[in-house]
Formats: structure tokens, sequence, C-alpha cells
């Protein structure tokens, strides 16, 4: 089923922009204590210089010693710039000794490194295999030789593809249709298998679409930044065929307060989904973004792309239960968040020149 979403009105949208303060609170009282279990441990986040590894390095940072491990291909160092007090280490994921390095010492590997993106995947399947899962099996053999504590492996949750009807659950059957999500499900595989070998616990999460302010939204980014960017500057939000198929839409901080809470007891050795468990099509999601904008107007274009999933849902029963996850941001309130952080970076740069 498709979720209906009330719109913001210019008061709402206002006050959005204007309550950062409390919305920093409110980031850090989530999942506060997992978070506090973390105090004083040392975390290794690959791929931390990217959008989600960046907001989760952020998190931490005030609780626990963070390192992160990024070659900057397609992570930002901007990203991380206004990081205090962790460190970074500038390299590939395949190079054995420097991972080897890196995890030594550590008491938690966080893995997000992947090479991502939906149009970069397919223009180069043997590099997003090679990254993806030679890659990730370093990772491992460098965890399960320096016996850290836990692994936590970020998976996808285009795992899923779309031969059964959503909402997905994780014990359901999978349907990988790309090179992308085919390297997660293998990388799912050798997660376990290395853990459970090696007796060192475990966490898989699979994200359900996270957006959120600072996500890439250029030609080739994310779908929610690139559609605020179109209707901020009065453009034209491009939505291919009809715009009724589906995805499940998750404001970062919730995917973050889920990914906190997973680190816990609660989460060993599971699989979660992360997600809102609500669809919205994509047309509804164009909508949205030139509502709380206030600019910007819907077209239909041909897909150019060699395949499409239809629907996209979690069923995060599993997540509310076991971990308390509870989504709490509404789509329209993500995009206003999105939008105001776009015009304050534009007001930023603008200031620059």
């Amino acid at each position: 089923m498709t979720a209906h979403y009330t719109s913001q009105t210019d008061t709402d949208r206002a006050a959005t922009e204007t309550a950062t303060a409390p919305a920093q609170r409110d980031r850090q009282a989530r999942g506060i204590g997992s978070i506090d279990r973390l105090a004083g441990r040392r975390i290794l986040v690959t791929g931390g210089a990217g959008f989600i590894g960046s907001n989760f390095a952020r998190w931490l940072a005030p609780h626990a010693h963070v390192t992160i491990l990024d070659d900057f291909r397609s992570g930002s160092r901007d990203n991380i710039n206004d990081i205090d007090d962790i460190s970074v280490i500038d390299g590939d994921i395949r190079d054995a000794g420097l991972v080897a390095n890196a995890v030594r010492d550590q008491d938690v590997v966080v893995h997000m490194a992947a090479m991502a993106g939906v149009q970069r995947t397919l223009d180069n399947p043997v590099d997003t295999l090679e990254v993806n899962v030679e890659g990730t099996r370093t990772v491992l053999e460098a965890a399960v030789e320096a016996s850290v504590d836990r692994v936590l492996f970020t998976s996808t949750s285009e795992m899923y593809g779309d031969l059964f009807e959503p909402p997905y659950r994780e014990d359901g059957p999978i349907a990988p249709k790309t090179n992308y999500a085919v390297a997660k499900a293998v990388n799912e595989r050798y997660v376990k298998s290395y853990c459970e070998a090696a007796g060192i616990p475990y966490t898989i999460l699979r994200y359900f679409n996270v957006y959120g302010p600072n996500q890439d939204g250029s030609t080739d980014g994310y779908v929610v930044p690139k559609f605020v960017r179109r209707a901020l500057a009065d453009d034209s939000i491009p939505v291919y065929g009809s715009g009724e198929q589906t995805r499940d839409f998750t404001y970062i901080d919730d995917a973050l307060d889920a990914t906190i809470r997973s680190l816990g007891p609660a989460g060993r050795n599971e699989t979660f989904n992360v997600g809102t468990g609500y669809e919205c099509s994509i047309r509804r999601l164009a909508e949205f973004a030139a509502d709380v904008v206030g600019r910007g107007h819907i077209i239909h274009t041909e897909d150019p792309r060699p395949y499409r999933v239809e629907r996209r849902c979690a069923d995060i029963t599993k997540a509310r239960g076991v971990l308390g996850y509870a989504p709490r941001t509404p789509l329209p309130d993500g995009i206003a968040k999105v939008a105001a952080a776009m015009k304050r970076s534009d007001r930023q740069r603008a200031r620059e020149v």
C-alpha cells in the first residue's frame, strides 16, 4: 500500500529550518542507551567519508574512538572535516596490509565501504565486484585475525529484487537483480561464514533508500536530493515512466538510530531491515519535493535503465521488536530538512565567492 503524507505548511517549513539545535539534541537522544555502551570503544568505519558513514562517525565521535578508512573515490573529505577527535586512513579496502593495520587494536569493525550508485555500478561491473566482494573479504580476514568484538555489515534492500510482493521480511527469499545487489548477497554469506567460524558476533543491516542532508544530488546521485535540487531551481523534476514504482524512504537519523541499537547485545548474530514500513511512489516523492520547496514541476520521461524494480518496502517488525527501533521522520519532514541544508550550503558557497 502506498503511503500518504500531509504536506507541510510554510510555517512548518520555516520551523524546520530554524530547529537545528533541537534536532541535534534529538539526534543525540535517540538510542542513547545503546550509544553509551560504545563509550570508549575503538571503532573502525570503512567508507566513513560517505554519506551514511560520515553521519555515523559524527554520532559516534563524542562517545567512542573512531577511525575512518576511505579511499575518497566516492566519499568526500568535506563530509568529515568538521568531525572532531577522529582518525582518518586514506586507503583501499582491497589493500590487505593497510586494512590489517587499520583493523589491528579495534574493538568493532563497521563495514560500510562499497562501490555504490546505480549508474556507477552498471558502468563498472568488474570494479564493483572487486571492491565490494574482494574488499569485504579482505576486511573480514583482518577482523578475524584481530579477534574484534563485533563486525557490523551494511547491506541493501536491493537484495530482495522484485520477485515477491512487499513488504519484505529478513527471513524471506531474495532475488538480487544488479551486480551491486549480488555482491551484497555474497558479502552477507561471507560475513556469516567468517564470523561464525571465528566465533565473532556479527550484525547485518539491510538499509532501505536512506536519504538526508548532504547526500549527492547530482545527475548521477540519489533521487531525494536530486528532486529537491531541481525543485529549488524551479526546474522540471523528471519522473521515469508512470512514477508508480515505490520505495521505502528512510531518513538518515532513523537509519543511524537503528544502526546504533543493533550494536548492542540484541543485535548479535542478527539481520535487520532498516526502513519505515511505508511505500511511497516516485511520483508522490516528486510531488512532495515540489510542495515542500514551493517550486518545481513534474515531467514524465522514459526510464533509461535496463531494469526496474516496481515496488520496495521493508517489514520492520523484527527491528521494532528486537531493537526497539521506531522510525520517527515522515517523508515531507525529511525532505524539508534536505531542502534547508541545501539552502544553507548554497548561501555559504555564495559568501565564499
